[in-house]
């Protein structure tokens, strides 16, 4: 069940919080609270292709302040595949990403 009040969205999994809108554009600068901690949004979000960062280690990526990162479920369900994620004890463990973990289908 989604729950508003005024400019805040809640939901059991997340929160939703509109912190300023323009009132030309109808951009939004607002808050996303996940499990992993809150997003500041909009935000630079990189992928991790089979739950893999290019080009940075997830140390270095949390020094940016950045708390989010995007998984292809459809990737690694063909590699590594379920059952190794499950012997892994999931995402965060097979990258070793303590924030946020956003997924898409992709394909």
């Amino acid at each position: 069940m989604l729950r508003t009040m005024s400019n805040v969205f809640e939901s059991p999994a997340l929160t939703f919080e509109i912190i300023s809108k323009c009132s030309t554009t109808k951009a939004r600068a607002s808050i996303l609270k996940l499990p992993h901690g809150p997003v500041s949004l909009p935000i630079f979000q990189p992928v991790a292709t089979q739950a893999s960062l290019k080009g940075l280690t997830p140390d270095q990526l949390a020094r940016t302040g950045c708390n989010l990162c995007l998984n292809n479920t459809y990737h690694l369900g063909l590699k590594p595949g379920q059952e190794v994620l499950e012997k892994i004890g999931g995402a965060h463990k097979l990258q070793g990403w303590r924030g946020n973990i956003l997924t898409d289908s992709g394909g």
